[in-house]
């Protein structure tokens, strides 16, 4: 966009071919995987969100409890999840990540950010030393950011959000 500060202009160029180059090696990953759009979208909710019930999952995909309730036999079968009764409601059924499935998501994000390494093997050590306080600042704004969002968009499963 132009008419943009310069800073604000090389950010979103950073942004842009970051998510541009971590999204083809998460597509890559996933193709891979034989797991589809919806399963890893239930694995990361997971992951970063904690143990769920089946009607969350079913919102947050925005499809029907029944279509959940197949895709959770899939991927129970595939041992990357596990149910359980909630402890507070017998009738209410949790969903969890298994270790396997936790395992697979952190292969999935390690996919998606291998390019950051080429990058940085790049860079002469004190290149990367004079970054490193500028991506320390900028990082803590993002995660400012998340916090955010997460108090005024609270999301409904029980455990804090892991961070990647």
């Amino acid at each position: 966009m132009s008419g943009q500060d310069p800073f604000t202009e090389a950010l979103r160029d950073w942004a842009e071919t970051s998510m541009d180059r971590s999204m083809r090696a998460f597509i890559r990953y996933t193709r891979k995987s034989a797991l589809s759009f919806s399963q890893i979208n239930t694995l990361f909710r997971l992951y970063h969100h904690g143990p769920c019930p089946v009607n969350d999952i079913a919102d947050h995909l925005g499809v029907t409890i029944a279509a959940v309730s197949q895709l959770l036999a899939s991927l129970e079968a595939s041992g990357l999840v596990e149910r359980s009764k909630d402890p507070h409601d017998r009738r209410i059924k949790q969903i969890a990540l298994t270790d396997q499935g936790s395992n697979r998501v952190q292969e999935s994000m390690d996919a998606k950010h291998a390019w950051i390494d080429e990058l940085a093997a790049l860079m002469q050590p004190e290149e990367r030393d004079a970054l490193l306080p500028a991506l320390s600042n900028l990082n803590a704004y993002a995660h400012q950011l998340k916090e955010q969002i997460h108090t005024h968009g609270a999301h409904s499963c029980s455990a804090a959000p892991k961070q990647p």
